[in-house]
Formats: C-alpha cells, structure tokens, sequence
C-alpha cells in the first residue's frame, strides 16, 4: 500500500470515486439520491463499510453497481477492497421497493395435460418442457398467429415449474400489463422506475406475452431490455411469445432483436385439418357434457376454424351451450343442428373451406340493431350510447372472431389498450345483465 487507510483517506478517495463513475450512471434522480449520498461507516479487514438509505439502494447498488466501485476505490487506494453496502436506521428514507413473493397469477386451467400436442405445435411444446432439464437454452422465444396456443403454453410451463419447485418465484406477464406498470412508473419519477426494475430483478422464471406491442415504445423497450439483460445474466429463465420471430419484430432496435434469438427461437405454424380436428375431438371429450358429434358436424367445425385454435374452442363452447338448452341429454349433433345454433349459411364455398369476416360487416349489424349510424359507432364521439354499441361491436369482434386488438382499434381510431378496457366493460355487464346477454347472443348468432 502507498497509503495509510483510514475513514479520512477512504472518504476522499470515495468523493473522487463518485466523481469518477459519474458518466457511468445514466438516471440523475438515482444519482443524486443513492451515489451522491453514499458515505464511509467504516474500515475493517480490507473491507469498506459505505452507509446507504434503504434496501432497495442497497441490492441496486450490490446488484449493479459494485463491481465498479470495488475496482475505482481500490485503484485510488493502490489496494484490493472489498465494498459493504449497509442501511442507514433512517425513519425519512424513501419506501422499500416492492418484494414479491412465490405466489403466481397463473391461470390453473392452462396445463401441459390438456395441451394437445400435434404435428404443427410439437417443437413448441418440446422446446418448452427443455425447461425442466438442467441445460436448457435461454431466453426461449415462441412466435405464431393468434389463438395457436402460445398463451396456454405459458401458463403450462409455469403452473409446471411451481409444482417442482415451490419456493420459486414466477411471473406471467401480459406485456399490455408491464407498458401501463412502466407508464405510471414514469409518471412516478426515477426511483419509481428503478423500484419497477429491482421488482422484476426477483423472479426465477419470467413468462412475457405478446411482446410485439412493445413495438414503438422507445422508453419502455429501454426499461424491458434492462430488465431482460439482468435477469439473463442472474439465470432467470425467460420465455416470450410474440406474432412475429424476432427478426420479423417491427420497430424494434438491432440489440433486443439479436438477444431474443439468443436462445431458442420456436415458430407454431398454421395447424393441418388433422391437427385440428384432433384437437377439436380432445376438446369434445373434456367439455362435451354428454354429447356426441358426428363425423360430418366434426369436419364442418374444423373446416371453419383451421386459422385459429382459441376461435374453434368458441365455437364448440357455442355449439354446446345451444344443445344444453335446447336438447335431449346425449343428443347427437349433426351439421343441421350446428347450422340451426351457430348460423344459417347458403355460399357452398363457405361450407366447406370457413370464411373471414368483415369488421365493416359486423359494425354495421350492430349498430343497425341499436338504431344508430355505423359512421358514428367509428367516429370519435363519446356519447354514453355510441360508446356502449362500439364496446359490443369490439366485443364481438373479439370473442367471436377473434380479431386482434390492434386491428380492432384500427377500425375505431384506437389504441389496443383502449380496444381491451372496452371489451373488459362488457364483460363485466354480461356478468350482471342477464338481458343483454340474450339480447348480444342472439345478436351475434345473426352476423
């Protein structure tokens, strides 16, 4: 050593550190209230005891920052320390960051048991149960079209991981979720933001959903990719679905393109007429309540649904729900009936082959059904009855077609966030208002 160590030595040579790694720390509002006001406690056994707020100060700084300073205070004092970051008994210091804990937000029903697994979804089903092998690839990135089964995969995998390992902790995240938490976070100010951060720091393993709606959020990207870059380096396991592979995300900067392929990169195809019927006659078994299709009424579903899983389930959910109240326990149900509950439909190549529906269509429909112009259903009026009848036609857009949310707001010049509070409205009125519910019901059996 070229120096005598001591609290006063150490102070110093912590000013010029703090001055030295001043262009390292990037958010100002961290700086000034965790760098700048970091102070000696004491020495002790090559060790620097520094004073700081709080714990969220404390694993922040730990987590990211130690490295740095360890290496610069030990340059100054010509001599290898090893920094403690310990909390100050301070009754003003900022609120503790939230802890999470091992209890999940996982929907229970979305297992790998009534998962069924075919030629078109194989490899993401494989790639996904590698998981639970010592050496498996991270992150994992699962793309394909709506309703192929990429949500129900998440919940699987993490309803799977809390089974064998209870006192992990796991996180399924819509991104829809994590763009309004980071939102307001901003709102906040820095350290709500650097809280959100050292929230998601937590987690063993990370399910995000959706995550091509971050497309065009700049800040937020920045957020997610720190969150991602940490949680990666720590062997958090991390697993992402997306519409598009990552190569394919618009909007999107070169680096988080390049470290979501990192890992494994899965693509669901569009199912086959055998996969899907495959999966529809699974589907009979687990909710028939009793009920028998034929062959014919089997193929006729199928042929109508073979773009989109979660729109087939719909459709036998519908189908089932007209037998229970119309039929005899353990009927049979042929194409007739499916036609007589489902929809009358006289275009043979439509029979045969399923058909795209027109938003227009459907709009108009509706809107012809509650009296009021279709132009003002999609205009930006807010009036308490045009804004009812445009939440039921993206209702129905949604649960019956099955339309993605950001194509439903481009017929109503809105965003998707605003396209799922509307949805979520009437929901929450179909819960309540058993009239209504007949009434879009019948409504919905006519588009």
């Amino acid at each position: 050593m070229t120096q005598h160590i001591n609290n006063e030595t150490i102070q110093k040579v912590l000013e010029q550190t703090k001055i030295d790694i001043k262009s390292s720390i990037s958010n100002d509002t961290f700086w000034n209230e965790f760098i700048q006001t970091l102070q000696i406690s004491h020495f002790e056994n090559n060790k620097i005891f520094l004073n700081v707020k709080n714990m969220f100060a404390k694993q922040i700084l730990t987590n990211d920052f130690k490295a740095l300073i360890d290496k610069t205070i030990s340059k100054h004092l010509n001599s290898n320390v090893d920094v403690v970051f310990q909390i100050i008994n301070d009754p003003t210091s900022p609120t503790t960051p939230f802890v999470v804990s091992n209890v999940n937000n996982l929907n229970k029903n979305y297992t790998f048991d009534n998962f069924v697994v075919t030629d078109f979804n194989k490899t993401a089903y494989h790639a996904a149960q590698s998981i639970f092998k010592q050496n498996h690839w991270n992150p994992i990135f699962i793309s394909g079209g709506v309703g192929l089964g990429k949500t129900h995969l998440l919940h699987a995998i993490g309803n799977e991981y809390s089974k064998l390992y209870p006192d992990k902790k796991v996180r399924y995240v819509m991104i829809d979720e994590f763009i309004r938490e980071v939102y307001s976070a901003l709102i906040g100010g820095g350290l709500v933001v650097e809280n959100i951060k050292y929230k998601y720091h937590q987690f063993d393993l990370l399910l995000i959903d959706d995550i091509q709606f971050l497309s065009k959020k700049e800040k937020i990207q920045e957020i997610f990719f720190n969150i991602f870059n940490f949680n990666i380096n720590n062997n958090t396991t991390l697993v992402m679905t997306s519409d598009k592979a990552p190569n394919h995300l618009e909007n999107f900067e070169n680096r988080m393109k390049s470290r979501f392929s990192s890992g494994l990169t899965i693509k669901i195809e569009k199912p086959d007429l055998n996969s899907i019927t495959k999966i529809l006659e699974e589907k009979i078994k687990d909710i028939g309540d009793g009920f028998v299709l034929t062959k014919d009424a089997v193929a006729y579903i199928v042929r109508r649904n073979i773009r989109d899983i979660r729109q087939l389930e719909g459709y036998l959910h519908l189908i089932l729900f007209f037998a229970v109240n119309n039929l005899p326990p353990h009927a049979i149900i042929g194409v007739d009936i499916i036609q007589q509950c489902v929809e009358q439909e006289n275009d043979a190549s439509a029979k045969e082959m399923g058909y795209d529906v027109d938003p227009n269509l459907v709009i108009e429909q509706i809107s012809k059904a509650y009296n009021v112009k279709s132009d003002l259903v999609k205009s930006k009026l807010r009036t308490k009855q045009i804004t009812l009848v445009r939440h039921i036609c993206m209702h129905a857009l949604r649960h019956k077609f099955n339309m993605p949310f950001e194509q439903i707001g481009s017929f109503f010049q809105r965003d998707h966030t605003t396209v799922i509070e509307g949805i979520n409205k009437i929901d929450n009125i179909l819960k309540k208002d058993d009239g209504l519910k007949a009434f879009i019901f019948q409504l919905y059996k006519k588009i």
